[in-house]
């Protein structure tokens, strides 16, 4: 248990610190930009703009791989969007179920929304279909 009221009878560390040791309060500490760390690998510096190029579209297909092939290689979700092939390395359990439940299960009323970078997909969500009119 401790004697709440031997805090003020005991100086705290931080009176025992000179100014040098205290941040300043001045509005340039006060922004919550992350700062550049020290040794931080020049990847992590610098972001190629044309790295960042995500699309969208909706998956029409799916292609589950339950082994992974060719043999040495990750299993893949292959989900086709806007016309062409694209694949998740090493889905999870979730993924994969909330994935098939979309095309098998519930067609008329779920889609998946993928986000992807030329053949690799960067995110998805499934989701319900638009009302159509």
């Amino acid at each position: 248990m401790t004697d709440i009221s031997s805090e003020a009878d005991n100086p705290s560390e931080t009176d025992n610190l000179s100014e040098a040791d205290i941040p300043s309060e001045s509005t340039s500490e006060s922004v919550t930009a992350p700062k550049e760390l020290p040794g931080a690998p020049e990847v992590q510096k610098a972001v190629e703009p044309s790295r960042v190029a995500v699309k969208t579209g909706i998956a029409t297909r799916y292609w589950l791989e339950l082994m992974p092939y060719p043999a040495g290689s990750v299993r893949s979700l292959w989900l086709f969007v806007n016309d062409d092939w694209r694949h998740l390395d090493d889905p999870d359990q979730g993924t994969q179920v909330s994935v098939q439940d979309a095309f098998c299960r519930c067609s008329e009323r779920l889609e998946v929304l993928v986000w992807y970078s030329e053949d690799t997909i960067e995110g998805l969500v499934v989701k319900t279909n638009q009302l159509k009119k």
